[in-house]
């Protein structure tokens, strides 16, 4: 670099060196301000961070299994059905027609015509103004239905689907309906039955000529749906006549399905009540009522009468499709929940087809049941995730309850029913991971029965998906559970004593050792016996024969080991002979069509070895079976 000129060195003289001083003077100042400044901003970042962080720990503290509800996860307004229509809170008695029936009660039989009838009467009422006293008013005012007088009004009904016969008859069915249990503030207008067969005959005759007389003056067929019976609301006079008589007859018949003490009644009357379904459309509180008693008596009833109340639970979700799909799904999945809570003596039989009968009417509307199915499945996550997490005394005590077991049961057969044919595999694979969490977070012996049902499910959903899922190692722990055989026999089955969590006594009985070995053998042998026949058979059966050895050199049980041997000689035949059959295999590894058809004629024809074996433990049993 040259030198500066002279002009350059007296500026740089007379400037620069001041400029510099300057800059010697401040630099230490700005140092102390910026350094300062620096550490305003960086204590503010911080305290930012933390008001970020904060609300994230405050959440995960805040977070309780109190919040995570399994039978809340569904709205409230969505168990109420809200159809187009009114429906008056009138259930007195229907105006009829006083000259027909005041002369068929006062002695007219026969086949008569209504217009004959109708002159008669108004004789006949003149008549009664000059011969009756005051004395006698009363009684006079009295309708009396006897046996002749119900053929009559019958024939009508029967002949000629006479509104008018109905009408009356639809009163004295109200009253029988009523009988022993009016309501306060409602006067009867005085509808008498003779004797105990006219009452049952005139039931019987309302019950089955109802709905086709109503159909018959409308002009409906059998196959009417609900847009044609909400088309008659449409200023339609045989509609403004027929409609009263359709709601009297719901309501005395809901009346008698509630108060009925006889079971053969009570079916019959909700097996008409059935029929006449898509009138219901006209009265949507009637409808509600409806579904509230139905599911009511579907997990109380009888079984029979269980059923009855299912077929009518199903028939509403199909004719009123999504207006009443989820009023019936929502109040049932409670309603089993619910129910689960307190179990009775027959719920071992009676829960299972409760279940089945849920998953059935799901299956009725795959859409929106998928759409169910996976925000209670996510809540089953949400609680186990928490448990894993923080082993929280609440949420593990909520996923070990039949609440929960219930629930996931339930899912676990909706999922299986319909794996085949429809896109579950988000849900399976959910449901999968969900019963895995389960059987791991208790491991205990205390918990042997929820394995085991955790096992089963894993099984189930494998069949029905045709999907490997590994349960060896769930089963084969259940070996390493340290028993004496110091202890004896209980005299209650297994089973009987908890569903979930058996009593630390039992521990040390013959019962839980046996329950143990028999549940193993059980388990792999139904795991087994779906891929008996695969190519990969003889590599992941080996493992756990290997164990079921080992077991067995240190057992002590003579019994037991017997068991255990048998399975194991089975097994190591099945193995070779599978082994066998792939060493004679022509085709490639890698030929993916071959490998699917290997042995499927074999495995059709049931002959097999292992085959009939494991039959003969479905067929007999191995013991005490473990049921949930």
């Amino acid at each position: 670099m040259g030198k500066l000129g002279k002009k350059a060195r007296k500026f740089a003289k007379k400037n620069l060196q001041s400029v510099e001083k300057k800059n010697r003077k401040q630099k230490p100042f700005l140092k102390r301000k910026f350094a300062k400044r620096d550490g305003r901003r960086d204590a503010q970042d911080e305290e930012e961070e933390k008001m970020i962080e904060q609300p994230l720990k405050k959440r995960c503290i805040e977070e309780s299994p109190k919040d995570i509800v399994i039978d809340a996860v569904f709205d409230k307004d969505e168990g109420v059905v809200v159809l187009d229509g009114g429906d008056s809170d009138s259930d007195g008695y229907l105006t009829e027609d006083s000259d027909l029936t005041n002369a068929l009660v006062n002695g007219t039989q026969g086949k008569i015509s209504e217009t004959k009838l109708k002159k008669q009467s108004r004789k006949l009422a003149r008549l009664n103004k000059k011969m009756v006293d005051e004395t006698d008013s009363d009684a006079m005012k009295r309708k009396v239905l006897s046996g002749s007088v119900l053929s009559s009004f019958s024939n009508l009904v029967d002949e000629e689907q006479s509104v008018q016969a109905l009408t009356s008859l639809l009163n004295w069915y109200r009253a029988a309906c009523h009988y022993g249990h009016e309501a306060s503030g409602i006067t009867s207008p005085g509808y008498d039955i003779e004797d105990s067969e006219t009452f049952a005959n005139v039931m019987i005759f309302v019950l089955q000529k109802a709905d086709h007389t109503f159909k018959s003056v409308l002009g409906l067929s059998g196959s009417a749906n609900k847009e044609k019976v909400l088309k008659l609301n449409n200023n339609n006079p045989k509609w403004d006549s027929v409609k009263p008589l359709i709601k009297s007859f719901f309501r005395s018949t809901i009346h008698l399905v509630k108060q009925a003490a006889d079971l053969e009644i009570t079916v019959f009357a909700f097996a008409q009540l059935r029929v006449s379904i898509v009138f219901f459309a006209a009265f949507p509180e009637l409808l509600n009522k409806l579904i509230k008693l139905s599911v009511d008596l579907w997990v109380t009833g009888e079984e029979t009468l269980s059923h009855q109340a299912f077929l009518i639970l199903k028939d509403i979700a199909i004719v009123f499709n999504s207006e009443c799909f989820d009023a019936c799904f929502i109040n049932m999945y409670k309603a089993l929940l619910h129910d689960c809570d307190s179990p009775k003596t027959n719920s071992e039989q009676r829960l299972p087809l409760l279940r089945d009968s849920l998953v059935e009417l799901c299956s009725q509307d795959m859409q929106r049941s998928y759409t169910k199915a996976s925000v209670s499945i996510t809540q089953l996550a949400k609680l186990l995730k928490m448990a894993l997490a923080t082993k929280n005394k609440e949420a593990v005590e909520k996923i070990h309850s039949e609440h929960y077991t219930s629930c996931l049961d339930l899912w676990v057969s909706f999922i299986a029913a319909n794996v085949q044919g429809n896109d579950l595999q988000s849900l399976l694979y959910t449901v999968i991971q969900v019963i895995n969490g389960v059987a791991t977070l208790f491991i205990g012996p205390r918990y042997l029965l929820l394995r085991v049902k955790c096992i089963q499910w894993l099984n189930h959903l494998s069949r029905a998906s045709g999907i490997f899922i590994p349960i060896a190692s769930l089963v084969l722990d259940m070996l390493e559970y340290k028993t004496t055989n110091e202890g004896e026999k209980q005299k209650k089955k297994l089973e009987a004593v908890s569903t979930v969590k058996l009593p630390k006594n039992w521990l040390k009985s013959q019962n839980f050792q046996e329950q143990c070995i028999f549940s193993v053998i059980e388990l792999l042998a139904n795991h087994f016996a779906q891929w008996s026949f695969h190519i990969s058979f003889p590599e992941f059966a080996t493992i756990s024969i290997m164990r079921l050895k080992k077991f067995n050199e240190r057992s002590t049980m003579e019994g037991l080991k017997r068991v255990v041997k048998r399975f194991i000689e089975q097994v190591e035949l099945n193995i070779e002979f599978v082994q066998m059959k792939r060493d004679e295999a022509a085709f490639s590894p890698n030929d993916q069509q071959a490998i699917e058809t290997f042995l499927q004629l074999e495995k059709r024809s049931k002959t097999a070895p292992y085959t009939q074996y494991y039959q003969n433990i479905v067929d007999k049993g191995l013991g005490t079976k473990v049921k949930k």
